[in-house]
């Protein structure tokens, strides 16, 4: 760089293809400075603070946090290794969440396609890890309520250092409630977290042998646990203690109840003597 040469503020923020006003905010918080300021408050760049502004408009962008990143800037102490070192750290952390976000797109975009395609109310036995969740216990004593969601969204979001792509709230039903015929009594609200999440689960969905149906939502949601459990009992299954309900076509991407599509699931405990 020639050291010596000044710009005034609105010759440097030409040269860097920023608005003026971005180089006005980025002075009053203290993030970037002039070389220096006459009486009058105007300001003079030297030319060899460009990459040091360069450094800035990077951390920035990744950080999206100016108070953390003015932090930085002050405990760095203009060190350029140390920042470096930062941005990094940065980069680093929007890879997992860019890597986390690729994998629950490629799920969503598997649960849709399975669900569009998959013959409604056909009841099938499939081997399945066990999914952890992040849940609300809700009482079964009366429905679900709009605040009990509530809660379950604020449980997830945070929790979730980063928020999902598609946060999908499924339903735990408690197995001597579908038995009574009452599949309006739930005994929690449950999110799955994506496979290698190292998020503390509420709760672990049994993994071995499930059997599953897509049931359409224009059928009473009973109906659709009911043929979960004529096919054990054909199959002598024994089931395990709660059912699980799962949008997966949900009612704000079509507003058909007969498209609408939730995934019902239970565990196979074992085979009956």
């Amino acid at each position: 760089m020639i050291e010596g040469q000044q710009l005034s503020a609105g010759q440097f923020a030409q040269l860097m293809r920023i608005d003026r006003h971005e180089l006005n905010r980025y002075d009053e918080l203290g993030l970037f400075k002039p070389a220096s300021r006459d009486k009058n408050g105007r300001r003079s760049y030297d030319i060899d603070q460009i990459n040091q502004w360069l450094s800035l408009r990077t951390t920035v962008k990744l950080e999206n946090d100016l108070n953390q990143t003015k932090a930085t800037l002050q405990s760095s102490q203009n060190d350029h290794v140390a920042m470096l070192k930062y941005q990094q750290q940065l980069i680093e952390s929007q890879l997992n969440q860019l890597s986390a976000a690729h994998r629950q797109i490629a799920q969503e975009i598997t649960n849709q396609e399975t669900a569009r395609q998959a013959m409604p109310e056909v009841v099938t036995v499939v081997d399945r890890a066990p999914v952890n969740l992040l849940t609300t216990e809700v009482s079964e004593e009366v429905p679900v309520t709009g605040q009990q969601v509530q809660q379950q969204v604020n449980h997830v979001l945070s929790t979730l250092k980063t928020p999902p792509v598609n946060l999908v709230i499924g339903r735990v039903h408690p197995r001597h409630a579908i038995e009574a015929g009452a599949a309006i009594q739930v005994s929690a609200l449950y999110t799955p977290l994506i496979p290698d999440s190292k998020v503390k689960a509420d709760m672990t969905q049994p993994g071995g042998r499930v059997v599953i149906t897509y049931h359409h939502l224009d059928q009473p949601l009973i109906e659709g646990f009911n043929h979960l459990r004529e096919y054990a009992a054909k199959q002598h299954l024994t089931l395990g203690a709660n059912y699980f309900e799962e949008p997966m076509i949900d009612s704000w991407q079509t507003t058909d109840p007969a498209q609408q599509v939730v995934r019902l699931s239970a565990e196979v405990k074992g085979v009956m003597a």
